[in-house]
């Protein structure tokens, strides 16, 4: 699913992403792919994959993970 950052917080670790259906599904910083200090800009354009409501498997398009 696509979205865009809505909210990141990098001393909380946390964020918001509305996706394309207009929903909003949080997330942890452990949810976005990557290693190390992993970090998302708001209005960003990333991939994930929703599940319980909640975004998994974030992906920023053209970015390494």
């Amino acid at each position: 699913m696509r979205g865009i950052v809505k909210f990141y917080s990098l001393v909380k670790g946390a964020g918001v992403i509305v996706a394309d259906d207009h929903k909003e599904y949080p997330f942890k910083m452990a949810d976005i792919v990557g290693v190390g200090l992993r970090r998302l800009s708001e209005n960003q354009a990333v991939e994930f994959t929703p599940k319980d409501f909640k975004a998994t498997q974030i992906v920023a398009p053209g970015e390494n993970a």
